[in-house]
């Protein structure tokens, strides 16, 4: 799809859906949307002339220099096989099986779509003890009731997050099994007009039979924008607080919308979690301050978060188009640019959150390699798109990756804030590549905050 195109559809959801509300799992506010703010998303130069007035790297030295127009060391980091513009099920107008307050065990092609309508809450679980496998080419229409959405839409200024009664949310309690193949693969999609409220993992109750896998799958069309809402309701469209492993492989994440955080995946305190040869296009995060302090957010990542995890593995995959819309806090009704600062400072200022593409919070022996980030955007925010908080331990290490065309309104490609003592927050390994990144219209320094020291 061009860019063109793409930029059209974004802004045609985001026109629709206004904003949301964000949730954290981290200590400190989380983040609140302005009403009839459109970030843009997608489009070259999102911070081109816009000032931060005064708001710079804080006196932080950058690590390596800003971009030189150097090459691209390649071409994508792999081809994602549901990572077509077009993959994913077709949904038929009739026929399929109704689901409404438990999944079954197993998910055919022969009972293909699945329309999903949920309980008297819009819920549709799998318990603890269940294993719900998903065979190829299976279609999950998450429709909820769109007559009951529909009437639940508000305008007023602090409804315009759109929090409707009708959209259908999937909580696992027990384990879940998507299996689709290069041919095909498994679609989690809504034909709801306001989308569904996401995969959910609850912690500990969710520890199953056995760990989550996620296998040639596209997962599109989630709207996390409650206000003031649960972090089920406002933060990763698949959201996997969960005490272990979760695995996805060739799968593709896009038109998904988050209002806390994590624009399409958070993986909550998981530990070796691997994702690999996936793409992330399109996706979204609205930050919020739900909080009302004006100033603090525990928002980022336009795509995708680690928070309280370690060991993960995020490999071979394509992060395109995200966007994170940096607010300054719910006392604001503008897109604001919001400060970027190192910690510690004198107003006591933290969880600033950012990243265009990727957030990590907490992290601890994580590896990101041979990944490309590409036209991503932090807009009138930190990190374009990748930004590391509150490093207890090692922190991340990063190889062979391409950052390309990424912008942000503050900061650099790469920001790092909050590390604790003697941590290594960022080890800037071999083959990494940086051309085209901008902030605020300005090539981008590569690396800024504490890991530049």
């Amino acid at each position: 799809m061009n860019r063109s195109a793409t930029l059209h559809i974004v802004l045609s959801v985001l026109c629709l859906l206004g904003g949301g509300v964000g949730c954290s799992g981290e200590t400190g506010p989380a983040g609140e949307t302005p009403s009839g703010v459109v970030p843009d998303s997608g489009t070259p130069d999102r911070d081109a002339g816009t000032s931060d007035a005064g708001r710079d790297d804080a006196g932080t030295s950058d690590a390596g220099t800003p971009d030189a127009g150097t090459s691209d060391a390649g071409a994508d980091a792999g081809t994602p096989d549901a990572g077509a513009a077009d993959g994913g099920g077709v949904i038929p107008a009739d026929g399929g099986t109704q689901v409404t307050g438990t999944m079954p065990a197993r998910l055919t092609l022969a009972g293909s779509p699945y329309r999903v309508v949920g309980n008297a809450q819009y819920v549709v679980t799998i318990p603890k003890g269940q294993t719900t496998t998903v065979e190829p080419g299976v279609v999950i229409d998450f429709k909820g009731n769109p007559a009951v959405t529909e009437a639940d839409v508000r305008d007023g200024a602090q409804d315009v997050m759109n929090h409707q009664n009708g959209r259908v949310e999937l909580r696992v309690y027990g384990r879940i099994l998507v299996q689709g193949t290069a041919s095909a693969p498994v679609t989690l999609t809504s034909t709801n007009p306001h989308g569904w409220w996401g995969m959910n993992f609850f912690g500990d109750q969710s520890k199953g039979d056995g760990d989550p896998v996620f296998q040639h799958m596209v997962f599109e069309k989630v709207r996390k924008n409650d206000y003031n809402g649960d972090r089920d309701r406002t933060r990763g469209a698949l959201w996997a607080y969960y005490p272990g492993p979760v695995t996805i492989e060739h799968s593709l994440f896009r038109d998904n919308e988050s209002s806390g955080k994590c624009g399409a995946l958070d993986l909550m305190f998981t530990d070796g979690s691997v994702v690999t040869d996936t793409l992330f296009e399109n996706n979204r995060t609205r930050d919020i301050d739900r909080f009302a302090t004006g100033d603090g957010a525990t928002s980022g990542g336009g795509a995708m978060c680690v928070t309280h995890g370690r060991n993960s593995i995020v490999r071979g995959n394509t992060f395109r188009n995200n966007t994170l819309s940096a607010f300054r806090g719910s006392q604001s009704n503008a897109l604001q640019p919001r400060a970027y600062e190192v910690w510690p400072n004198g107003a006591n200022h933290y969880d600033l959150g950012g990243g265009g593409a990727l957030h990590y919070f907490q992290p601890d022996h994580d590896l990101i390699e041979d990944n490309v980030f590409e036209n991503n955007a932090a807009v009138r925010g930190p990190g374009a798109a990748l930004y590391l908080e509150d490093v207890p331990n090692a922190g991340v290490t990063l190889r062979g990756n391409t950052f390309t065309g990424n912008q942000a309104g503050a900061g650099g490609v790469i920001v790092c804030n909050r590390g604790s003592g003697d941590a290594t927050e960022l080890v800037l390994g071999p083959g990494n590549t940086f051309s085209g990144n901008t902030v605020n219209g300005a090539a981008a320094p590569q690396v800024t905050g504490d890991c530049a020291r």
